[in-house]
């Protein structure tokens, strides 16, 4: 059994708001960053919650532009 601390779920709890203040629902479902779907799977929100509590985000996922968040780009030189 996982142990999950409060501050993992609180952490979820706050990446969930930002993604539903910040992206448009398809039919209420967004994009799963849980290790198993990898943002592969669209869900509602306590499906994604559930799945981020007991399997985890993907492991070095930072930036996830899936959910609006910014994303910084180096742009290509033209030499």
């Amino acid at each position: 059994m996982r142990v999950i601390s409060v501050v993992y779920e609180n952490d979820v709890k706050k990446f969930l708001q930002f993604a539903q203040r910040n992206v448009e629902a398809v039919n209420g479902i967004y994009f799963c960053p849980c290790v198993n779907c990898v943002n592969g799977r669209l869900l509602e929100i306590r499906l994604i919650r559930e799945h981020v509590l007991c399997d985890g985000f993907l492991k070095n996922y930072i930036k996830w532009i899936w959910h609006r968040e910014f994303v910084d780009v180096t742009p290509l030189s033209d030499s």
